[in-house]
């Protein structure tokens, strides 16, 4: 009986799996999902083109919100880390839900950038997509004065102009209330899990010991201080009752 149990899933799974994604979109997966490790758009020495990268791209040309939901959901994880940049600059309102999915499951993927590797956890990976997003804000906001600068002075013809105008990028659909919005979500899915890791909690701190910035519900962290005997935490904490910062931080 056990065994034709298991002859109807391995029988079921993949018109249920090819039901939930189109014919193409479902070829980009497989595609990715052959991949060992995610990696950014150019990698190596060479700073040749990533393959899989570009996979990635033309995946998020076609996919539809629910395809790549279903991707973060059950695809490898590679699939899932791409698949959770493609929802987070589409501002899905799936983020949370998700977030609080790899929080539980725990996974990581290999990742290279550039000449770089290393493992990164997938929840770990939203936090940072979502703090690093007001750095771009940022460098948006000061590209846009400087080409403004340009224009007044009636340089924005000269070949400097046009070669420096080609190495910006930087592109956001968020604004800084949204992500600050965002991030304090993220922050109390994780305050509130008693479960939380270690790991998680410290990124937390860190991002706010390196922004120097007190969040009002600091108190919640003291408990995984309690927890993990974390010094790193304990410096956050420090930093919120004194306002002392030690010298090597």
């Amino acid at each position: 009986m056990k065994q034709i149990k298991v002859l109807i899933f391995l029988v079921l799974f993949p018109i249920l799996h090819f039901g939930q994604l189109s014919t193409k979109v479902n070829e980009y997966f497989q595609q990715i999902s052959q991949s060992k490790r995610a990696e950014s758009s150019h990698i190596g020495v060479s700073g040749s083109e990533s393959e899989v990268y570009k996979l990635h791209l033309e995946l998020d040309k076609i996919a539809t919100d629910k395809e790549i939901e279903y991707i973060a959901y059950n695809g490898n994880p590679v699939a899932k880390y791409y698949a959770s940049n493609i929802l987070f600059n589409r501002k899905s309102k799936s983020l949370e839900k998700l977030f609080k999915y790899y929080l539980k499951t725990k996974d990581s993927v290999s990742v290279l950038k550039g000449c770089v590797g290393g493992v990164s956890s997938l929840d770990t990976k939203i936090y940072l997509n979502v703090i690093s997003e007001k750095q771009l804000i940022d460098k948006m906001e000061w590209e846009k004065k400087w080409k403004d600068s340009m224009i007044i002075n009636k340089k924005n013809n000269t070949p400097e102009y046009l070669s420096v105008v080609e190495m910006f990028n930087a592109k956001t659909i968020w604004s800084k209330k949204e992500i600050d919005f965002l991030t304090q979500k993220l922050d109390q899915i994780v305050l509130n899990d008693l479960n939380s890791s270690e790991k998680m909690v410290e990124f937390i701190c860190g991002h706010y010991l390196y922004t120097r910035k007190k969040v009002p519900y600091y108190e919640k962290i003291a408990y995984f201080e309690k927890k993990y005997h974390s010094e790193y935490i304990k410096k956050y904490l420090k930093f919120c009752r004194y306002g002392i910062i030690d010298p090597e931080e």
